[in-house]
């Protein structure tokens, strides 16, 4: 064979591959929840849709699924035992082990870099924070304070957890504090008067959106995790909600009624804008509510819940617009869109936690 056809071989060898590679990414797996067979139960798919398939089943609910740093295991919410306790298993579903034991209400699961687990209970009556390691050692409370608090929310580098605290009079507020434990300091308490809630973090960690209540409206602000430089990048009298930067960190997916009328401030469309909130695109101008958007992992796609068809199912549309994809096809309600993305700092930490040892253990 000539040294011409060889490299013309290995160029169109190349090519195919890259274009699998792509093709690997586009449909990468998704983790959702669905109460298509009757109750809630946690389902995977590929980003095209196909190969739907149930993780979990049984008479009791099971939600709030979570991915492990590595992608090889899935954290979540199980009623099975008569009350929210934390489970995980493998991503196929298989080894499904309860880690809490509690009486009182376990949930809200998020993995740390290491693969540990911190999730929020009400075991001492109050909302507080807790970190456990994935074979259920080393439970460690993080929080004991009597507030009520919102679910942890983990910076990208673990090392913050943001979180609402609720106050007596109806107020919230965002918080952060750090991911081991310590004194956590209000970000927004000394902006305004108006409720503050669904933290984001940006990919690089160093930027948090957040929803301010005022009035009717629902608007999006970000600021420091310090509660540094504040900026206000959507401001209106409609409902502008759940932020969600893209993997790049340069865009925000959220929700937004303005193009509705102040009777119709439930609906909402998906939009798109750069993270200094200038560019703002409306991606699928539906009749019907669309809601809780999520990037794929390339940042190619979003992927959202649209009740168009009746039903909450799951769509996707190109992030710069383009045709809207139906991914899910049933009469249940399919929610809790959480795509599969792998971070090169996690895979690297990931290595030597706890997530890691007890999976060389159950190899024993």
């Amino acid at each position: 064979m000539n040294t011409m056809l060889r490299i013309a071989l290995l160029s169109a060898l190349l090519m195919v591959c890259n274009y699998v590679a792509a093709l690997a990414e586009a449909s990468g797996t998704i983790l959702f929840v669905s109460n298509r067979t009757g109750n809630a139960q946690i389902y995977t798919m590929n980003g095209d849709g196909s190969l739907q398939r149930a993780l979990t089943s049984g008479p009791e609910e099971n939600t709030e699924p979570a991915w492990s740093p590595n992608g090889k295991r899935i954290a979540f919410t199980s009623y099975r035992d008569g009350n929210a306790e934390i489970y995980v298993m493998n991503a196929d579903g298989g080894s499904q082990k309860r880690l809490t034991t509690d009486t009182l209400a376990d949930n809200s699961p998020a993995w740390t870099p290491d693969g540990r687990i911190i999730f929020r209970s009400s075991r001492d009556r109050w909302a507080n924070f807790y970190v456990i390691n994935s074979d259920g050692s080393g439970l460690k409370q993080l929080t004991n304070s009597q507030t009520d608090k919102g679910a942890p929310t983990l910076s990208p580098d673990g090392r913050w957890i943001a979180f609402v605290v609720h106050g007596e009079r109806g107020s919230s507020e965002i918080f952060v504090m750090p991911a081991g434990g310590g004194e956590a300091h209000s970000v927004t308490v000394s902006l305004s008067k108006n409720r503050k809630f669904f933290p984001s973090w940006s990919p690089d960690g160093r930027r948090l959106a957040y929803l301010e209540a005022k009035e009717r409206g629902l608007n999006i602000n970000v600021i420091d995790p310090d509660g540094g430089h504040p900026v206000k990048i959507t401001d209106n009298p409609y409902t502008n909600a759940f932020p969600v930067w893209s993997p790049d960190g340069n865009h925000i997916a959220f929700v937004s009624s303005r193009e509705g009328t102040r009777i119709e401030m439930a609906r909402g469309d998906i939009y798109v804008m750069k993270a200094d909130g200038s560019a703002v695109t409306n991606l699928t101008r539906s009749p019907d509510e669309d809601h809780y958007p999520a990037w794929s992992s390339d940042g190619r796609s979003i992927y959202f819940v649209s009740l168009r068809e009746g039903a909450a199912q799951i769509y996707a549309v190109p992030f710069q617009g383009g045709q809207q994809r139906r991914l899910t096809h049933t009469t249940g309600f399919d929610v809790m869109i959480r795509p599969l993305v792998l971070s090169t700092t996690n895979k690297i930490q990931s290595k030597s936690g706890s997530e890691n040892r007890s999976e060389s253990a159950s190899r024993l």
